[in-house]
């Protein structure tokens, strides 16, 4: 179950942060990508998705948490 919500909030941060970018990019830039304003956010959530099920999905949850802290901001908070 922790597994699922940890999957849940990592797709909405990357569905976030994609919205964020679509605002700096021209049309043409999404043109070279081989995407549009319509499909950018899908495009990013669909590839983090992937990225996650083949790298995630067999390790333990401190593992799965550890790869999702940023190193460089350890001890900062």
């Amino acid at each position: 179950m922790f597994k699922k919500i940890l999957k849940t909030i990592m797709l909405a941060q990357a569905a976030s942060a994609a919205r964020k970018t679509l605002r700096y990019l021209s049309d043409r830039d999404l043109d070279d990508m081989g995407l549009s304003r319509s499909t950018f956010v899908d495009g990013v959530v669909e590839s983090v998705k992937a990225d996650i099920e083949a790298n995630v999905k067999d390790q333990p949850i401190s593992k799965n948490i550890k790869c999702v802290v940023n190193p460089n901001l350890l001890g900062a908070v």
